[in-house]
Formats: structure tokens, C-alpha cells, sequence
């Protein structure tokens, strides 16, 4: 399994330079609010492609006054040691993430570290995940279907880039035709796999969910769906292509596409009764625990794929059910995790061995 054993800040965020290693197993980072404990998390996650857990600009990553920084990392897979060293290049006045994996620049071995490195990430505000607006929603469940394949942000993006181009089209005066079809065609396909991605998603999410539910008696019982007036048609690709076009003028008028899935929501029904929406926010944090934990199993279980956990500001909140599934998660698998919260005695219920690392007095 892959572990983070070592790492290294220069001019990172708030750390002119830092340095710790950290535990196989289970490491907790607690200490006051703003001194550095989820910069700590998202240093980690720049491990692997992307802009890490904030999804931040690049160039927001540097301490202030300086101009580059500096992420060391060692990093143990199948026992073979890597030196990762995270670093910015600015090219074309843009700020761009640089990865050199044992010296290499290689794609080979880009590849290797990609597929190799998955993140079951947690945050503050998935406390009030079912409150957010849909498009959170759609970001988490992409997360997590990002966790098990790393091409999937791939797909995603070339969706957001055709729906760009078919409506700098529409806005033209002169529309190719030729263009716009092809266009179309394009959104369709992808669109199609994207929705096709989620459901398989939602799909085994609650089947995992029943289990857990059966297994250790949880309060409730968690059903997802898509939420979408388009797709509940289980549109195929002629029926969507028609629709699309049909929507031309409409979307010509208001801008944007108005059907696709990028206008899904992802809804969560509790005992078959209510929407998650309306539970409190220990409880849709509950919920979402539930969620990564089903995903968790999945992962590991299933797909061979054993995650690195960051969990974020995880110790508020922290009724009896939440502990018993964080507890869960830290007892069965044999997979590193970092959790943070403001203070030590946040985390007492820990009956394995942790290290913890006060990040105040650093």
C-alpha cells in the first residue's frame, strides 16, 4: 500500500520550511485554527495530479513574498522508497505544478505515480454537503469515482470544453453549422459516459451502504440517486443529440446548456422517508462518513486500490455514531490516515496506536 513517510516544505503556504515524517498507519494533526494543519493535508494531496484538495491556483500555493516553493516527499509503494519533489515552473506567466519522482521527469513515471496514489478526502463543509448547491454535490461524487480511476477528470474536462465551444458558437454571428454538429456530438458522447460513470457509482455506493447499515447497526439507511429530469428518461445518444438541438435558440437566448449533466443533482433519501437535507449537521456528517466508508470497502475490497485518507477538521462534530465509523474505517484496513482537529482530546476514542503532532507549537 502507498504510504507518505516523509515530507518537506520550503516557502509553502504559512511554512517557510518544515520538516516531519509520519506513521504507517494513523497520524492526527491538531492545534489551533490557521496554523498550518490543513496546509499540511494539502501538500500531501499535491502528490498526485491535480491542485490538491482546495483545488487552489497554483500560484496561491507560495508563501507570500517569495517566489517559488518547495515540496519534498518520500513515499514507500509495494517497499520500493520514492523521493517526490513537488515544485512551481512558471511558464507563460502562469504558475505550473512540477513532479519529479526519483529524479525523473518521465510520463512513464508520472503514470506509475498516478495510478498508483488514491485520496479519500473529507472537509469541513461536507458537513452541510446536502445543503450545498447541486454543483458540490456533483464534486464530491466525481471525487470519489476519481479516486478509483484517474482519467476520469480527463473526461470531465473535455465536457466543460465542448459545452464552452458549442456556446461560444450559438453566441457568434455566424454559426458553422458543421462545427456546431460536431460539437454537439461530442457533448453527447461524453455526457452520456459521464452520466453512465455517476449511476454505476451511486450504484455500488448503496449497495455497500445496505451492508454497513446491516452490519454494525447504523442509525440510518442511505439510498442515493440522480436527480436529473433529462436523464431519468435513460436518454440514449439519438434521443440526447435531438434534445440538444432543440435547445439551441433556448440556450442561444440564456447562455449555457440547459440539459446535460452538469445540471444533475445528487440527492440522498434517509429510511426511505426524508432527503438528507433536512438532518442535522452531526448527522449529515454521519451520512457522508457512511458514503466514504462505502467507498473505502469498495476501494480496498474491490478494485485492490488502497487510499490514502485525509480527513479535515474531522474531530468536530464527533457524536457516538461518527466515532464508530471512523473507528471502523482505522480497524479494518491496513491504509494510512491523516486526520485533523483543534485539539488533541478531540480524538481520546483513537484505541489504536496514533502519533500526534501539535502544529501550533511548530
Amino acid at each position: 500500500m502507498p504510504k507518505v513517510t516523509n515530507i518537506e516544505f520550503y516557502n509553502f503556504r504559512n511554512f517557510k520550511n518544515f520538516k516531519t515524517s509520519f506513521d504507517s498507519k494513523l497520524n492526527i494533526l491538531f492545534g489551533d485554527n490557521g496554523c498550518g494543519k490543513t496546509n499540511i493535508l494539502e501538500g500531501i494531496s499535491l502528490i498526485a495530479k491535480g491542485r490538491g484538495i482546495r483545488n487552489s491556483n497554483i500560484a496561491d500555493l507560495i508563501k507570500k513574498k517569495e517566489d517559488n516553493f518547495l515540496i519534498k516527499n518520500k513515499l514507500e509503494i509495494n517497499n520500493n522508497d520514492l523521493n517526490i519533489e513537488i515544485f512551481t515552473e512558471k511558464r507563460n506567466d502562469k504558475f505550473k505544478k512540477i513532479i519529479k519522482i526519483n529524479e525523473d521527469l518521465s510520463k512513464d513515471s508520472q503514470d506509475f505515480l498516478n495510478n498508483s496514489l488514491s485520496y479519500l478526502i473529507f472537509l469541513p463543509e461536507m458537513e452541510r454537503l446536502f445543503q450545498a448547491p447541486p454543483s458540490y454535490r456533483r464534486n464530491f461524487i466525481d471525487r470519489l469515482i476519481f479516486s478509483s480511476r484517474n482519467d476520469y477528470n480527463i473526461l470531465i474536462n473535455k465536457y466543460k470544453k465542448s459545452l464552452v465551444e458549442r456556446n461560444k458558437i450559438l453566441q457568434s454571428f455566424n454559426i458553422d453549422y458543421d462545427w456546431l454538429n460536431h460539437i454537439e456530438r461530442q457533448i453527447c458522447r461524453l455526457g452520456l459516459e459521464i452520466y453512465k460513470l455517476r449511476a454505476s457509482q451511486l450504484n455500488l455506493l448503496n449497495n455497500e451502504l445496505i451492508n454497513i447499515k446491516n452490519d454494525y447497526k447504523f442509525q440510518f439507511y442511505i439510498k442515493l440517486h440522480i436527480k436529473d429530469d433529462f436523464f431519468k428518461n435513460k436518454i440514449n445518444f439519438e434521443e440526447y443529440l435531438v434534445n440538444l438541438q432543440e435547445s439551441r435558440s433556448y440556450d442561444k437566448q440564456y447562455g449555457g446548456t440547459k440539459i446535460g449533466p452538469h445540471r444533475s443533482d445528487i440527492i440522498s433519501i434517509i429510511n426511505n422517508e426524508f432527503e438528507a437535507s433536512l438532518l442535522s449537521t452531526g448527522q449529515q456528517k454521519a451520512v457522508v462518513l457512511m458514503i466514504l466508508l462505502a467507498q473505502c470497502i469498495n476501494l480496498v475490497n474491490y478494485k485492490k486500490i488502497n487510499p490514502i485518507l485525509l480527513f479535515d477538521e474531522i474531530g468536530s462534530h464527533l457524536d457516538k455514531q461518527n466515532r464508530q465509523i471512523l473507528l471502523n474505517m482505522m480497524n479494518r484496513f491496513e491504509i494510512q490516515f491523516f486526520l485533523t482537529g483543534t485539539d488533541k482530546n478531540l480524538f481520546s476514542f483513537v484505541s489504536t496506536n496514533a502519533q500526534f503532532y501539535n502544529i501550533t507549537n511548530l
